[in-house]
């Protein structure tokens, strides 16, 4: 059967075609012979699922007679001899052949779900600051699993980035009725109210023109700080709080500390720079 997601492989190109590609997509290894009867019952079977799934995994086809050394490196002893890939590194085998059904369920135990997939193409985008794509595919996730606390908490965290923070409290509010709330999802009800309190207070001007008026006061350097992160100036705010840290031994270097914290995860999970200042802000405490 011939379909982008089925393909064969050799010792040449088993390094690309089987390991580094698991890394992205779940990898299954079909291990087979002309002569071997039993292989060709399963194989039609994983073609067929391999063309449903529409890559959510490949299947890999390995030639014993043509493969040998591939075959002596994963201990082949009888075919069909099937094994799924993950992370390049084995995570099952197929306990050989299979009526379609439990076929199927074997390839679900490893496949990620398609709200799992939409997550993790929202975590992408996020990492490559494509967030309205970030928002749709965390969107499709949280309406594939409403229950899945991960999902709804990744949603409101890309809200807020886009400064919808209504609708992120929305979620927020929600995930509260359970009685609790997960760390990230706490750090984002800190973030909206923190957005929330400068907004009140007049926003970067007032600030500003507040600290020129008193520029020792560390309660209005921090106050500053904080207006500059809502307009995403990350990094004057965070010089700001990380110099007050560096400098203050009074119960404000904690305030400044809370401060940077909140100001960190607003900048996301991938960010570079957040990971850079959170690095530093360690070492100032420790």
């Amino acid at each position: 059967m011939e379909s982008q997601w089925i393909r064969s492989t050799t010792a040449d190109t088993f390094n690309e075609d089987v390991i580094e590609q698991s890394m992205s997509c779940p990898v299954v290894v079909d291990f087979w012979a002309e002569w071997c009867q039993p292989c060709k019952q399963l194989m039609p079977l994983l073609e067929k699922l391999a063309v449903e799934f529409d890559g959510r995994f490949v299947l890999m086809k390995i030639n014993v007679d043509e493969q040998p050394q591939l075959a002596g490196a994963f201990g082949v002893q009888s075919i069909p001899f099937v094994v799924a890939m993950v992370d390049g590194q084995p995570v099952s085998q197929l306990p050989g052949v299979q009526p379609e059904p439990q076929l199927r369920q074997w390839i679900e135990s490893f496949v990620p779900s398609p709200a799992v997939e939409a997550y993790n193409a929202g975590l992408a985008a996020e990492g490559e600051a494509d967030i309205n794509k970030a928002e749709e595919q965390f969107r499709i996730a949280a309406t594939l699993e409403p229950d899945a606390a991960p999902f709804q908490i990744a949603l409101a965290r890309v809200l807020i980035q886009l400064d919808r923070d209504n609708e992120g409290q929305e979620i927020i509010d929600q995930l509260e009725t359970r009685g609790f709330l997960e760390p990230e999802a706490e750090a984002l009800k800190e973030q909206i109210a923190m957005k929330a309190s400068v907004e009140d207070s007049g926003g970067i001007v007032t600030a500003r023109a507040a600290l020129e008026a008193d520029p020792a006061n560390l309660t209005l350097q921090i106050h500053l700080a904080e207006a500059l992160s809502t307009e995403k100036r990350y990094a004057e705010a965070c010089d700001i709080l990380l110099d007050i840290v560096n400098k203050d031994r009074s119960e404000i270097r904690d305030k400044a500390k809370e401060a940077m914290v909140v100001i960190l995860g607003a900048m996301g999970p991938k960010s570079r720079q957040a990971a850079d200042y959170r690095r530093k802000l360690t070492t100032a405490f420790y």
